[in-house]
């Protein structure tokens, strides 16, 4: 009875063990679930979601960049790498008697035909890539499949243009190499492409990539959020491992798919820039970079009314002595120089609005020292040769006179310096520009008044700091009567169908009165007509503009030189600045050259200019020859229709010389035992007349000569050497 009844309690006590147990692990697994549900819900079905939804990217497309003649300056092109598998595949085999096959790995074998195209796939790589030979290219592949152990991908190129990569792809004997997929992926891209491809290309934009940030420069950089539009994103969920729906390999999605932003590809634009313009503006400034040498250059062509670039052409030598617009070196908007002669232009602005002088003023032009400006020591030299001591302020401008500045400065100002430097800026865009495109601007400055000779050198352009974008700006204000508006690079936004303009931005309404802008223009024509421009003159559309010509502080035969003017001269239309930094030649050789050959193209290309015809701007005048033989003065005259006459009644001699004075040629008599004075004469010209009389020649550089040992009239034995100097 007792064994009966310990039987029970001990029934009873596992019993409630048991329940409690039960109790115990179900309250366990309650707490579990409601943990589980309630207090890490959002947690596990966020996993949850991540594993079975993802978030799917539809890149948007970039738009466009058109140039205002309607051509494709930039737009996005896929690339692909060419990546050629050359590797060991794997392959099943069975003995005889064997049932299972065993697997053993095969070298590719080499086709006859691979080898046979190989030479074309070379050629062409080495056109896309001009700084990899053919033999390059050759190597690396020949020399992966002569490896004992090679690999399954070999990247022979990246980013080749889908063109010609589908060309090579489809080579006889290369298909089976060419390798779509690769373990990183598809082999093909997207890439921004420049059609055109160095001309512009800063201006344009090119990409880049720092530590710190990501984007690009000049109109791609400013305007990156108008082209690169929003990306699509769509909520997709996961049918089988590895498989998503709707969106496989970049599909577009279906209406299953939840959407959370349409895709909203990126508008176009229409720079201000014109092709024509541009290969014009950059093959003139490169040539003349290359003949005369010169670190880095720029040339501006701008609409006088609207502020429109319509060329702008940066170049920089790299360490290969190869000109070329690289990233961040935008000469036009980025270099800040002292500007020389072109800024005297904006110092005689200020003095005429300010009205304290006159422009029949006459001051001393000829070089000389200028200790007579107080404590003020030392030489200003013009570098310019002076038939008179004296000038009006047209003449000061026409034969840039840095005397002649000084003068005026010293006179009018030496009193009362800051009214000049107050009314400079008050009519020069001094500080930053801020253009449409996205460059980097230094800080520019009219420059220092602390001494006599700092206030001196403002009066002729060498105190003060200035960007070739912004003297532009102020010349195009002289040609557009004193209204100066901003440099702008686009010209409209394409919206769809429709069209935003770019309105031209006034920034100031009246940097002078029309009448101080009138005499400004009249005075540049003469600095064209007779003055350090002449080289660029005898045109029937006219042109106004100023020449310039910096030093540098250490060394004096490194100089900036520029030519900035506006033409036709009597209605400006268009304005055009030319710099060439760190050259040996001054601005009139340098640089207004390349002025005069982009205004003769765009005279002849502007339909609205229908009456003058680029060939009458490069219409015959009568020859003038410093020395010539007759003969060959005439038969040059007989062959351009001209009648030849001796200004002088005197006996015929073999050579002739040009008398200004008469404006005809009068007969010339070699002189005995004397050097002749061949200044002015061609090379080929001067060594026969030197070898008229006996002497030998010997001469440097090109052009005209300039100078000559010994000097004329000397007298020298025959067979004696005359050296003579050319430039051009």
């Amino acid at each position: 009875m007792e064994e009966k009844h310990n039987n029970k309690a001990l029934f009873t006590k596992m019993l409630v063990l048991y329940l409690l147990l039960v109790i115990a692990v179900g309250g366990a697994m309650l707490a579990s679930t409601i943990k589980t549900q309630v207090v890490d819900g959002d947690m596990w079905r966020a996993k949850a979601k991540d594993r079975e939804e993802i978030e799917r990217i539809e890149p948007a497309r970039r738009g466009n960049i058109f140039s205002s003649d309607d051509k494709v300056l930039a737009t996005t092109v896929p690339v692909c790498d060419l990546c050629l598998d050359l590797g060991r595949w794997p392959r099943m085999t069975a003995k005889d008697g064997e049932k299972n096959p065993v697997q053993y790995k095969a070298y590719l074998k080499r086709e006859a035909a691979f080898e046979a195209n190989l030479g074309k796939v070379c050629k062409i790589l080495h056109t896309q890539f001009p700084d990899k030979s053919e033999q390059y290219f050759r190597s690396r592949i020949i020399n992966e499949w002569n490896k004992k152990e090679r690999g399954h991908c070999l990247y022979v190129a990246r980013r080749v243009p889908y063109s010609q990569w589908e060309t090579i792809r489809k080579l006889p004997g290369w298909g089976g190499y060419v390798a779509t997929k690769t373990a990183e992926g598809s082999v093909t891209s997207y890439v921004r492409a420049h059609i055109y491809g160095n001309l512009g290309e800063n201006t344009i934009g090119l990409h880049y990539k720092t530590p710190q940030k990501e984007g690009y420069t000049g109109l791609e950089g400013y305007y990156d959020s108008v082209l690169r539009g929003k990306d699509g994103k769509y909520i997709c969920r996961r049918l089988t491992r590895g498989i998503w729906l709707p969106m496989e390999d970049g599909d577009v999605p279906d209406e299953d798919s939840t959407l959370v932003q349409h895709r909203e590809d990126g508008k176009s634009i229409v720079a201000t820039i014109d092709t024509r313009y541009q290969d014009i503006a950059e093959s003139a400034l490169r040539n003349s970079m290359n003949q005369y040498g010169g670190q880095a250059g720029c040339a501006i062509l701008m609409e006088v009314e609207t502020g429109y670039v319509l060329a702008c052409s940066s170049l920089t030598r790299d360490t290969n002595g190869q000109l070329k617009e690289n990233l961040w070196s935008n000469v036009a908007c980025s270099d800040s120089y002292e500007p020389g002669s072109t800024f005297k232009t904006v110092v005689m602005t200020s003095m005429l609005s300010d009205k304290q002088i006159a422009l029949d003023t006459s001051k001393r032009v000829r070089a000389g020292g200028v200790k007579r400006f107080s404590a003020t020591s030392g030489e200003i030299n013009d570098g310019h040769g002076y038939a008179t001591d004296t000038a009006s302020l047209p003449g000061v401008l026409a034969k840039s006179s840095n005397v002649g500045m000084c003068e005026l400065a010293w006179e009018y100002y030496r009193n009362r310096r800051e009214d000049l430097k107050k009314g400079i800026e008050s009519i020069f865009p001094f500080g930053r520009m801020h253009p449409d495109i996205e460059v980097l601007e230094p800080n520019t400055r009219t420059g220092k008044l602390n001494s006599d000779r700092d206030f001196l050198n403002l009066s002729y352009g060498y105190s003060a700091t200035v960007t070739p974008l912004q003297l532009i700006t102020f010349y195009n204000a002289l040609a557009n009567g004193g209204r100066m508006v901003k440099p702008l690079f686009c010209r409209e936004i394409i919206e769809g169908r429709r069209s935003r303009p770019v309105k031209p931005v006034v920034l100031n309404e009246h940097v002078c009165s029309e009448e101080v802008a009138a005499q400004m223009r009249s005075m540049l024509v003469g600095v064209v007509e007779h003055g350090t421009g002449n080289n660029i003159r005898n045109t029937v559309y006219g042109i106004a503009g100023k020449t310039g010509t910096t030093q540098g502080i250490t060394d004096k035969s490194i100089k900036n030189s520029s030519f900035v003017g506006f033409f036709p001269a009597d209605n400006p239309r268009y304005t055009c600045l030319v710099l060439v930094e760190r050259t040996s030649i001054a601005g009139r050789y340098a640089a207004a050259p390349v002025f005069r050959k982009i205004a003769d193209c765009v005279v002849a290309f502007d339909k609205e200019l229908g009456s003058i015809r680029l060939s009458d701007s490069i219409r015959v005048e009568r020859p003038v020859a410093t020395k010539s033989p007759r003969t060959q003065l005439e038969t040059i005259h007989r062959l351009l229709g001209m009648p030849f006459a001796m200004a002088d009644s005197t006996q015929a001699t073999p050579w002739a010389v040009y008398d200004a004075t008469v404006g005809g040629y009068m007969n010339y008599q070699v002189p005995s035992g004397v050097v002749p004075d061949c200044h002015g004469m061609t090379v080929r010209d001067a060594m026969r007349l030197l070898h008229k009389v006996g002497l030998k020649t010997r001469f440097s550089g090109q052009g005209k000569v300039v100078s000559q040992s010994p000097k004329p009239r000397t007298p020298v034995r025959r067979g004696a050497t005359v050296t003579l100097e050319l430039k051009p």
